[in-house]
């Protein structure tokens, strides 16, 4: 098996950024995934106490698929994003400074209020990735079921629908099901399966697009009785992991 492709998500449901490679330390989120998020005029969100709050707090691809077309590039060093879609002209916004938070939010903002309301605000907290669950881990995709799925669909399934981090191939379609209790291995870098990740209407929205058109949930919950898709992973080991490196189950 092989590791094939490296994804984060520096703003959560905000476009998808692929990687070479990316470094890691054990116990901790994946660096730059899901750092920020947009919280809505209902989120229960606290920006005076920041703490994981639950996904619904904040914009999400499931609720304005538009934003699963964003196209960006993220620079960590200096938290400076660039946001980029068909619909919009693009936007450059310095996320730790008070004015280009703003600005990311004004870009925003058109796509999302047709749908949920604001104000806006983007959401942080310090250490933490705003992840769906509240584990801190980065998850593990199989483009051998991706295909499986895809062929039950009628419909070639973009990866970047289901938002992991980790996707391999070789492996037989669902073999990741399972892996739940053992070690893994990317290249040198060791970490232990978790469990299956449910996943949400946002599955439905093509990246290519920003539209729903093919919902894989159906097909999921007829083959596993709930709509799984990938697993959750807690990194055991650190070291650098890079597209390309052999994948090897314990």
């Amino acid at each position: 098996m092989q590791l094939r492709q490296i994804y984060r998500h520096p703003v959560k449901s905000l476009g998808t950024e692929a990687l070479e490679s990316v470094s890691l330390e054990p116990g901790k989120p994946m660096p730059g995934d899901r750092l920020y998020a947009i919280a809505h005029g209902n989120s229960a969100f606290n920006g005076d106490a920041p703490a994981w709050v639950s996904c619904g707090n904040f914009l999400r691809v499931a609720n304005v698929p538009a934003l699963s077309a964003v196209r960006l590039q993220f620079e960590p060093d200096s938290e400076t994003i660039r946001v980029e879609h068909d619909k919009a002209e693009s936007c450059t916004a310095d996320l730790s400074t008070a004015t280009g938070a703003a600005a990311l939010l004004d870009w925003v903002a058109p796509f999302a209020e047709p749908v949920v309301p604001g104000p806006y605000r983007l959401a942080a907290v310090p250490g933490q990735s705003l992840t769906d669950s509240d584990q801190q881990v980065p998850s593990l995709m199989s483009l051998s079921s991706l295909r499986a799925l895809s062929a039950r669909v009628g419909a070639e399934l973009d990866p970047r629908r289901f938002r992991g981090n980790f996707w391999i191939d070789g492996d037989g379609p669902w073999a990741e099901m399972d892996w739940v209790g053992k070690e893994i291995s990317l290249g040198s870098v060791r970490f232990k399966v978790l469990n299956p990740i449910e996943r949400c209407l946002a599955t439905a929205a093509n990246p290519k697009t920003g539209r729903r058109d093919t919902d894989p949930l159906p097909a999921l919950r007829t083959l596993f009785g709930d709509p799984l898709f990938g697993m959750e992973i807690e990194i055991v080991s650190g070291g650098t992991v890079q597209a390309g490196d052999p994948v090897t189950v314990a």
